[in-house]
């Protein structure tokens, strides 16, 4: 295992992916990356389960999860702070932002089949 590993969360409007991943790939910023489709919203606003079912404070958005060496940690917060965010001028661009968390690793642990034996 390698030490000094941190976890990347970063939640993101749908339409910035493509252009994050591209960006973290050009910069040299390598790791799995885990997608997740979320709702992100307020919590003290009323819309949320309300009783017609509107979530109108609830945005549409992709959470990804990336686990990177300490070296690379900047330079993937960077790629994603600078390349996350909607263009104003877009047309149907998202106001709101997103988030990113950082995550201290202590161990990963491998899932893996376990091994056949020869007959």
């Amino acid at each position: 295992m390698q030490k000094d590993m941190k976890k990347i969360e970063a939640v993101i409007p749908p339409s910035r992916l493509d252009v994050v991943r591209a960006e973290l790939a050009r910069r040299g910023v390598w790791g799995k990356l885990t997608l997740t489709d979320v709702q992100q919203g307020e919590t003290h606003k009323s819309s949320i389960g309300t009783e017609n079912g509107s979530a109108d404070s609830l945005h549409s958005r992709i959470k990804i999860e990336l686990i990177v060496a300490d070296p690379q940690v900047d330079k993937a917060i960077n790629v994603i702070l600078r390349h996350a965010v909607s263009d104003p001028s877009e047309s149907g661009a998202d106001e709101h932002g997103g988030q990113v968390t950082l995550l201290h690793i202590d161990e990963i642990l491998q899932i893996a089949p376990p091994a056949r034996e020869n007959p």
